[in-house]
């Protein structure tokens, strides 16, 4: 009965999204698009061969299927159920829109393209509107939400806002918060104008009267332009949005004023899948804080994917109040608002509540008055966001759910008020998010990789939390994704208040449909909807790296009664192999001898590198009294690893060549201690693909800026022991290629040679 009941009510989160977005679901109406369990006609049903659909979605007043709405059945992963979709009922309808749902997010697919659906280069996550759905059809499994004669490309976006923030710069406004402000107005009056023009569209009534919108005073000249605006619109704006705006129209110059709507005049911002105005502002304030480090303002921006996750993860009900204690411009309450709005049958008692009951944000900085814009241009709900410190003001059982992405690295003077005292704004933030919610509230929090395993008070915190909480989750993500504001690792925790928590789940995402760095491409891997299929259902991935961890093993002697959180502490990566696999710690020392140069300033030190493409190689030879730290000695047939590079390959072998050579006192020093591991062999291992791909999982422990191999963990590598005949093999190959570098290198001292005899010097006395 459970199982009906919940099928019930997926299949009613799917008709209320559905008629929310416009979509015609009584077949009795002759523009009816939508049927359920059915094909619209005895041709389409044949061609399903007695198979059902859960919904299949038409082109508006025809018969032409569109694509195909697949409910994920219990025990089945979304993954498996688009798939499903595909290839019972999208295939044989020539339908080329594929939608799977789990009664939480959606997952796509585009039939002729091969790939999921994405607008503005984000993944859909969520239903669409027919106009939407008839343009992937149309334009194929990438859309943009502006048309096509005046799509701006993201570069284009901030050369656009880099050109404003110049001629604000040429009025004088101050860079950073000052000069965010005075575009944040100019841009919403903006954005207004073309929610505005949507809501004409709709024969809905506009929020702003036309003569306080952009396009009328867009084409006045710059003297009246600039008198209308200061004299009207400002009075208006502040009159109808109080403190979203500022008290006063800052620019001074008539034509810089007009040179900045001019340059704003030709954009079209507006999006109805991404949080293209949420871009808009997050773009200039990136070039707005010119000479002003984002991080140290505990700035950052969570990536809209991740975003989307995290809500999914709480999944929000109507009636529930959501909190954000530092909420930025407001990317999570808008997404969490969204999210709400397109699954709730709005009347007016309930606009109502979603409007003025249901959405709550802190934020300390003045993006405070950003997240009030963001959220009034995403259907409104900004009552209850509010300027003000969070650790300051402690809330106690307030919400049903908390999200948030607390700001890194601060120091506060409240922990005090809270009941882990502590000056570490780290661990403050943690607990004020714990002690907001109410009894069975639920959190998805971003915190920083050391919030895992660190003792002193985030340890404290860390454990208080896990002793007070149930259904606890640890989604590790990939460390570049915060890129460029920081390459700090972070984690999601999700956990609900009070109950005895029994085991604890881990997920790690290594792929999210993208790849990572300052230059995105879009990549097939993705690893997002495996995890969250997994969190849905309570249960391990098979796809990924994931672990259920019993309680009592987190509170073990081991750990100090730490509660460390990091996944692989729990979890082995397993290398497939036909051979016996062993831990390479069973087979190495570590060598920890430093050498102080200064002590012998007259002698030469040769100084070793370590890179990717050389291996060893020599980097400098230097006297002993130009030398100010300790090094290592190495010897042949050690090997060398830098411990922030190692995840890249940079390890190398020490040849004969390089015997007695020095390396910086950072690098990790080691040697084989058996015969059965000759050291060659633990080098090709540790250089190959598959084992750089495990030391990228466990260079995280400490939660380091930077990749940090330490030999503890390089010990926990299962590495493969192989049979005598197959290691005289690899030995044979070894020996090959020794015996190729040496040719290379007579070959090079037959060419230096060759060179020294065709000149000479001759000296000669003036």
């Amino acid at each position: 009965m459970y199982t009906e009941r919940k099928e019930a009510s997926v299949t009613y989160s799917i008709i209320t999204q559905l008629e929310n977005l416009g979509w015609i679901i009584d077949e009795k109406d002759p523009n009816c698009n939508v049927t359920q369990q059915r094909a619209k006609t005895v041709e389409q049903t044949k061609l399903l061969r007695n198979k059902f659909p859960d919904f299949v979605l038409y082109r508006k007043a025809t018969n032409i299927p569109i694509g195909i709405i697949e409910a994920k059945k219990p025990k089945k992963s979304l993954t498996e159920a688009l798939n499903e979709a595909k290839e019972k009922y999208a295939k044989p309808l020539k339908a080329p829109l594929v939608f799977a749902y789990n009664d939480t997010y959606v997952e796509t697919y585009h039939i002729y393209q091969g790939r999921p659906l994405k607008i503005d280069g984000e993944d859909v996550r969520q239903f669409i509107d027919h106009y939407t759905a008839l343009r992937f059809v149309e334009e194929g499994a990438e859309i943009f939400s502006a048309p096509k004669n005046i799509q701006h490309s993201r570069e284009q976006l901030i050369k656009i806002f880099k050109r404003a923030a110049d001629f604000l710069r040429e009025a004088g406004i101050q860079a950073g918060g000052e000069r965010f402000g005075v575009f944040s107005d100019i841009l919403f009056l903006k954005i207004m104008d073309e929610v505005c023009e949507l809501k004409e569209h709709a024969r809905e009534k506009p929020p702003i009267p036309i003569v306080y919108r952009w396009k009328h005073f867009e084409s006045m000249n710059a003297s009246d332009l600039h008198i209308y605006m200061r004299d009207s619109i400002w009075g208006y704006m502040n009159k109808k949005y109080g403190s979203i705006f500022s008290d006063s129209l800052l620019i001074n110059s008539p034509e810089i004023l007009k040179d900045i709507v001019t340059e704003l005049s030709n954009l079209n911002l507006i999006s109805t899948q991404t949080d293209v105005k949420g871009d808009a502002f997050e773009y200039f304030l990136k070039n707005a804080y010119q000479g002003i480090k984002i991080k140290d303002l505990g700035e950052y921006f969570t990536p809209r994917n991740i975003v989307a996750t995290m809500v999914s993860m709480v999944d929000p009900k109507f009636g529930e109040k959501i909190y954000d204690p530092f909420c930025g411009t407001g990317g999570f309450l808008i997404k969490a608002f969204k999210y709400l709005e397109v699954r709730t049958k709005l009347d007016k008692e309930r606009e109502e509540i979603l409007t003025n009951e249901t959405i709550y944000g802190s934020e300390i900085t003045t993006n405070a008055r950003i997240a009030k814009m963001n959220m009034i241009l995403a259907g409104d709900g900004h009552t209850n966001i509010q300027r003000l410190d969070s650790l300051a003001n402690p809330r106690n059982g307030e919400f049903d759910i908390v999200l948030t992405n607390p700001p890194f690295s601060q120091k506060t003077r409240y922990g005090n008020l809270y009941s882990v005292p502590s000056k570490d704004g780290d661990a403050t933030c943690i607990i004020h998010c714990f002690d907001s919610l109410n009894n069975n509230g639920r959190a998805a929090i971003v915190v920083k990789e050391d919030f895992l395993t660190e003792g002193g008070d985030i340890g404290k915190v860390r454990k208080y939390i896990m002793e007070k909480a149930k259904n606890f989750s640890v989604v590790s993500l990939p460390r570049r994704i915060f890129e460029p504001y920081s390459a700090a690792k972070t984690s999601i925790i999700y956990f609900e208040k009070d109950g005895k928590r029994k085991t604890t789940f881990f997920y790690a995402i290594k792929n999210v449909g993208y790849t990572l760095g300052p230059r995105r491409k879009d990549i097939k891997d993705n690893d997002i909807p495996l995890a969250l299929d997994a969190f849905k259902e309570e249960k391990k991935s098979e796809n990924i790296d994931s672990c259920v961890v019993d309680n009592s093993l987190i509170c073990e002697e081991r750990f100090q009664k730490n509660y460390s959180l990091w996944l692989y502490d729990y979890f082995e990566i397993t290398p497939k192999t036909p051979y016996n696999l062993a831990y390479l710690g069973n087979y190495i020392e570590e060598r920890k001898e430093k050498t102080f140069p200064r002590e012998h300033p007259d002698e030469e030190f040769v100084i070793l590198g370590v890179d990717y493409i050389r291996g060893c190689y020599v980097n400098d030879i230097l006297l002993g009294s130009r030398i100010n730290q300790a090094y290592k000695q190495v010897f042949t047939g050690d090997i060398v690893y830098n411990p922030h590079r190692v995840n890249i390959g940079s390890i190398g072998l020490v040849t004969p060549h390089f015997n007695r050579g020095y390396v910086s006192n950072i690098y990790v020093v080691f040697r084989s201690i058996n015969d059965k591991v000759p050291p060659s062999y633990i080098w090709a291992l540790l250089k190959s693909n598959t084992y750089r791909k495990i030391i990228q999982a466990y260079d995280s422990k400490h939660g380091a800026v930077r990749p940090n191999l330490v030999y503890k963990q390089l010990c926990r590598i299962l590495i493969p022991i192989l049979p005598k005949p197959k290691l005289d093999e690899f030995m044979k190959k070894q020996e090959g290629l020794n015996e190729l570098m040496e040719e290379i290198e007579n070959k090079q001292e037959s060419i230096f040679k060759f060179a020294d005899g065709l000149i000479s010097i001759e000296n000669k006395i003036d």
